[in-house]
């Protein structure tokens, strides 16, 4: 049923999920940058143009990412089918467990969005138990913060220039921050003798999405913060983007009470042992 999707097909997979998922607006760089350009372990497969199934192992751990059946084959069973696939090319490669949610630094969405009520319940049906939610919060890209006496705000071009902070607080994050560098997304907050202080990214998975963003915790309660969310909404701006939507959000009330933000949209994580 199922065949091994290259990203030459990455049409077919823009077509589908215009069709099944149209408030997404999936682009073919957004779907080729999160599904095949990770250089982990990972599958799309695909039936035809009736749906298909994305997979990734990432330390032993096999992530769903994208499952999306064409409006005229849903409730046909596709679905399951789809999912059991997936679920099998993952467990030949040893996973010990399966999520849906939680897979970075390569993603579509922090989970499975709340209002995805038929997949939601596809996987409570498969045997998926709910292990915790993500949310985001949109801000409108006007926001305009001054930086700290001191503190400059600008583009990063040099990943050198911010890698050390990242490599001591956030390792974790560098992948989409080198990501974010490349694509000239990723903004710095530097000293006057240009020590850095912080730094934001934004569309790094999702065009108009932000994050990840850090401050150095010694630098604190200074008001970067605000200056790096300002700089990264008006090159967002500049780039045509009114509104941002802020992904996987942390500290809910700091971007409530620095960016006037809002919850936007919520996110289950779902988890299924293997063995």
């Amino acid at each position: 049923m199922t065949g091994d999707w290259g990203p030459d097909r990455v049409g077919d997979l823009v077509a589908l999920t215009d069709a099944a998922l149209p408030a997404e607006r999936l682009s073919a760089d957004e779907l080729t940058r999160c599904l095949w350009d990770d250089p982990a372990d990972a599958a799309v497969l695909g039936d035809a143009g009736a749906g298909a199934v994305a997979v990734v192992v990432r330390h032993s751990v096999g992530y769903l990412r994208l499952l999306v059946v064409a409006p005229e084959r849903q409730g046909s069973g596709l679905g399951r089918e789809l999912l059991e696939a997936g679920e099998a090319w993952l467990r030949d490669r040893g996973v010990n467990q399966i999520q849906a949610g939680a897979e970075a630094p390569f993603y579509l969405w922090p989970g499975v969005p709340i209002e995805a009520t038929e997949a939601l319940a596809l996987l409570e049906s498969a045997g998926y138990e709910d292990s915790g939610a993500a949310f985001d919060m949109v801000c409108p890209t006007d926001l305009r913060i001054d930086a700290p006496v001191g503190v400059q705000v600008r583009l990063v071009s040099d990943p050198e220039a911010v890698r050390p902070l990242v490599d001591r607080e956030w390792p974790w994050w560098w992948d989409e921050v080198a990501r974010a560098i490349e694509l000239g997304t990723c903004v710095g907050a530097f000293s006057a003798e240009g020590t850095v202080l912080g730094f934001g990214c934004h569309s790094v998975n999702r065009a108009g999405w932000l994050g990840p963003i850090g401050t150095d915790p010694a630098a604190g309660r200074r008001g970067i913060g605000g200056a790096l969310m300002a700089g990264l909404c008006a090159d967002m701006r500049e780039r045509g983007h009114t509104e941002t939507e802020i992904c996987w959000i942390g500290p809910i009330g700091f971007y409530a009470k620095a960016c006037g933000a809002r919850i936007s949209r919520v996110f289950q994580y779902r988890v299924k042992k293997t063995s």
